[in-house]
């Protein structure tokens, strides 16, 4: 359902801290009660962990070969485990285009990374809070990925290489 792809989308991109349950069910369904709020919660964590693979989040498997859980899940908490075999590519994104002068390969990585607008054409349906929070990843997304256009052409021209500088511009 779209709810169980929201909360993916918003428990991988913010996947840097554990987020509270009841949290997570006033972002999805704002409209219901804090009870029936925590209940699609749990009915939605459940198709989630049941679509990804993932029924033993509780437990932290290291076995020969077994791999970590992909959600952190408690009472109180749902994390996406960044310590599992997942790959997020906002995640992947940030870290290429961080720091004051990032290198040229994180810089063509990460434009290589950016597919276009984050979420485009999703929506959260009955839930305002999670379209402005999509819309406010959009927009910061959207701000490095033309920062990085522009850092990746100033390198190329500094290299001398402007038919690459002239493709990025």
């Amino acid at each position: 359902s779209d709810k169980v792809r929201a909360l993916l989308a918003y428990l991988a991109a913010e996947s840097d801290r554990p987020h509270r349950r009841e949290t997570l069910a006033g972002l999805l369904w704002p409209e219901r009660t804090d009870r029936a709020a925590s209940a699609n919660l749990r009915n939605a964590l459940s198709s989630l962990r049941t679509a990804i693979g993932d029924r033993g989040a509780s437990k932290i498997r290291d076995g020969a070969g077994a791999s970590r859980p992909f959600l952190l899940v408690t009472r109180e908490t749902i994390q996406l485990n960044c310590a599992s075999e997942c790959w997020v590519d906002v995640t992947a994104f940030d870290e290429r285009v961080s720091g004051s002068t990032p290198e040229i390969e994180h810089l063509e990585e990460a434009v290589s990374l950016y597919r276009g607008p984050f979420l485009e054409g999703f929506t959260g349906g009955d839930s305002p809070a999670f379209d402005d929070w999509a819309l406010g990843v959009r927009e910061r997304l959207a701000q490095q990925f033309s920062s990085a256009l522009q850092a990746l052409a100033r390198q190329y021209e500094r290299q001398g290489d402007l038919v690459h500088a002239c493709e990025v511009a």
